[in-house]
C-alpha cells in the first residue's frame, strides 16, 4: 500500500493511482518525471517517495547471471553508444575516453557508461565487463558528408 509511506495519505495515493502507480514495487521502477507530470507532485518528494518504496520492499540491482560478453552488444556513436544486453536495448549511454583510474569517481555516478581505454569496457552495476563486441559506427550526417570512391571519381570525371 502506498499510504506505508511517509506523506503519502489519501489524496497522493488518488493521484498515484491515477497514474498508473498501485503499489510500492510500482513506484520503486516508475519514471518520475512522467509520474510528476500526470500527477502534478513535484519530482523532489516524488524521488524522496521512490527512495522510501525501494528500503521498504528491499529493492535490488540486478545482477546478470550469464557471461555479458556472450549477451551483449556495444554500437558507439562518437560520444552516445547503445548497449543491447540480452535483446534489451539501452540508448545515449554516455562514452568516456581515458583511463579507468582517471575515470572512476565519474562512473560512480553512472548505471551503465562505455568505457574506450585502448580496447572498450562495459561498465554496468558499478563494475567493469571486459571483451563485449563492440562495433564503432559513424553518425549519419558524416556518412552523408563522405563520398564514396566511386562518386569521387564520377566527379573528377565530369570536370
Amino acid at each position: 500500500m502506498l499510504s506505508e509511506i511517509r506523506g503519502i495519505g489519501t489524496v497522493y495515493e488518488k493521484k498515484l493511482n491515477d497514474a498508473g502507480i498501485k503499489s510500492l514495487e510500482d513506484l520503486a521502477i516508475c519514471d518520475l518525471e512522467e509520474i510528476s507530470e500526470k500527477t502534478g507532485i513535484g519530482l523532489k518528494l516524488l524521488r524522496k517517495w521512490k527512495e522510501e518504496a525501494r528500503k521498504k520492499i528491499g529493492f535490488k540491482v540486478a545482477v546478470p547471471a550469464e557471461d555479458l560478453s556472450k549477451i551483449s552488444f556495444i554500437e558507439i556513436y562518437e560520444e552516445k553508444a547503445r548497449v543491447r544486453i540480452k535483446n534489451v536495448y539501452h540508448n545515449n549511454i554516455p562514452v568516456y575516453t581515458g583511463k579507468y583510474d582517471e575515470l572512476k569517481e565519474e562512473l560512480k555516478n553512472e548505471e551503465m557508461a562505455v568505457v574506450m581505454d585502448g580496447g572498450t569496457k562495459l561498465w554496468f552495476n558499478g563494475k567493469f565487463y571486459e571483451n563485449v563486441p563492440y562495433k564503432i559506427k559513424k553518425s549519419e550526417e558524416k556518412k552523408k558528408a563522405e563520398k564514396s570512391f566511386f562518386n569521387k571519381l564520377k566527379e573528377w570525371w565530369k570536370k
